[in-house]
């Protein structure tokens, strides 16, 4: 998906459908019996399909959905229905025009009684792409971006499929009509059913990557050619040479390489995964999901305007990168949805590691935080503006390390002083929302630091120097974008933020020497780039 999206995001979106949406449903959801019926034709694109979850008026919600899969005793098959018109399944890739099954997720009806959200296989064309009776499909219309996907509405009026076409392999209805599970929980079951995301909320990250990679090989190869201004009877000089100029584009090229190493790190996780790491999988997929497409929306609109009127042109790509990775933040999950997964997870760590503590581990938490105190905000760490302190990998890793624990810890203590004040845990969540926000991304700052400086240890010498300045840049960028927690908590004084403030310009300015040959490490082949950047055509 990442190679794929230096060419053609629409196809990458067409594709992760087909491959990692539909054949991946059908993988991790079905049994054998699905797996020699579809799986090599899903494979040679034989039967083109799709992955038919959202509604209208559910969204992120999929619990609450409202299709239903009524059974039928009669002859062991199931209906499946759209109750009420905004119960259609909306914005369904491949389908306005080239699918021919779908996977349907639909709450199963026996006996008028809801069994919850289950996932059947429902055809909804034949091979010649005629539409089947009882299916109503209508494209979604023009869109900002992405317009190489074919997302389609589908409605189902009563369409009946066979038994066999319920993927079983968390929940079966047997010879007697009655429902069966290995996961008897409702929740954890729906939650095991959702994990087929996981491998979309990889691939939408890397994705994004590279259309943030693209933009920024685009506007750095630009800003070293492009001439304004300069001094008086000089000649005009680079734009890239400008501090400002720098510090626009720099961060990001740092942010590239963090989420590089992090999501690698995610991918060898999710390739050698065990079921007791499912959690923490899911947790790290919908957070670097989001973090990913948020850094590339802003990526690409700081590359636009450092192109000046250049950028503008749709020649240039940039556009076209804007439009088709906008959606990036919604689909595969609504990034702040996806953020409260992810902090919710970190609450639920917190939870299980006081419950499993006893009194001498209780005690020896307590000493850590009192240790973490006296070292680390004490006046001359709170003050140390030393050079060498303020690019040490261990003051970055402590630095995070108390950030994300602190969110945490006052996270647990906010939302148990609201429920025991009798607010009710829906409302008391609502209010926490913003601070929800704030752990996922103290979390995912550490993880990407950490994957960072472990990428630095085993590097090879020649580019050490280069990496070690990225890595630097990285991690004095989150500290200065969140200097005013850090003064709050008494974390730092001014001075050390102010020195935080310097020595980010300073790593800008270095970093800058060295930001030609950096993009080109990405590889991008030059047909996927722009003319501003692969001709000498005059350049205004």
């Amino acid at each position: 998906m990442e190679t794929l999206s230096y060419h053609d995001l629409s196809l990458v979106i067409k594709f992760g459908v087909q491959f990692g949406l539909w054949g991946m449903s059908v993988m991790f959801l079905g049994t054998e019996k699905h797996f020699e019926k579809y799986l090599k034709d899903i494979g040679t694109l034989d039967i083109p399909g799709g992955f038919a979850m959202t509604e209208t008026h559910h969204g992120s919600n999929v619990k609450g959905l409202e299709t239903t899969a009524t059974y039928n005793h009669k002859d062991r098959s199931f209906t499946i229905n759209t109750p009420v018109p905004f119960a259609r399944k909306e914005y369904i890739g491949n389908t306005a025009l080239h699918g021919e099954m779908v996977t349907v997720f639909a709450k199963l009806i026996i006996d008028d009684k809801d069994y919850g959200v289950n996932a059947f296989i429902v055809p909804i064309r034949d091979r010649d792409k005629n539409v089947l009776p009882g299916v109503r499909i209508e494209d979604c219309g023009h869109k900002m971006g992405l317009n190489g996907v074919d997302n389609g509405v589908i409605y189902f009026d009563n369409v009946v499929i066979p038994y066999d076409n319920m993927l079983d392999r968390f929940a079966q209805v047997n010879e007697k009509g009655e429902f069966e599970t290995s996961i008897p929980s409702d929740n954890r079951r729906f939650f095991t059913m959702l994990g087929t995301l996981v491998g979309g909320r990889i691939g939408i990250p890397r994705s994004a990557l590279a259309a943030a990679k693209t933009g920024l090989t685009i506007a750095v190869k630009y800003g070293d050619n492009r001439r304004q201004f300069g001094p008086n009877g000089g000649m005009e000089v680079p734009v890239l040479n400008y501090r400002i100029h720098q510090q626009r584009l720099m961060p990001y090229l740092a942010n590239s390489f963090a989420i590089h190493f992090g999501l690698q790190y995610l991918t060898k996780r999710f390739m050698n995964r065990t079921e007791d790491d499912m959690q923490e999988i899911e947790a790290l997929a919908a957070g670097m999901k989001s973090y990913s497409t948020w850094n590339t929306r802003d990526a690409l609109q700081e590359c636009r305007e450092a192109c000046g009127g250049k950028g503008y042109l749709s020649e240039n790509r940039i556009d076209d990168l804007k439009n088709d990775t906008e959606i990036y933040t919604t689909f595969e999950g609504d990034n702040t949805v996806l953020m409260q997964l992810v902090a919710k997870n970190r609450l639920g760590e917190f939870r299980k590691q006081f419950s499993e503590m006893n009194i001498a581990t209780i005690f020896s938490y307590v000493l850590d935080q009192a240790k973490t105190a006296v070292t680390e905000k004490n006046p001359f760490a709170t003050r140390n503006t030393d050079d060498s302190h303020l690019k040490d990998p261990e003051f970055h890793l402590h630095a995070f390390q108390y950030r994300e624990k602190e969110l945490v810890s006052s996270a647990a203590r906010r939302f148990k002083r609201l429920v025991d004040d009798g607010l009710d845990t829906f409302d008391a969540a609502n209010i926490m929302h913003p601070h929800m926000l704030q752990i996922a991304f103290a979390y995912l700052d550490r993880v990407f630091l950490e994957q960072f400086q472990l990428q630095l240890k085993s590097a090879d010498e020649s580019l050490k120097e280069v990496l070690t300045r990225l890595y630097n840049l990285f991690a004095i960028n989150k500290l200065q974008e969140n200097k005013a927690w850090y003064l709050e908590q008494g974390y730092m004084e001014g001075v050390k933020t102010k020195a935080i403030r310097k020595l980010f310009s300073q790593l800008c300015w270095e970093i800058r020497r060295d930001a030609v040959p950096i993009v080109e490490s990405f590889n991008i082949p030059e047909n996927c780039l722009a003319p501003i950047v692969t001709t000498d055509s005059e350049q205004v």
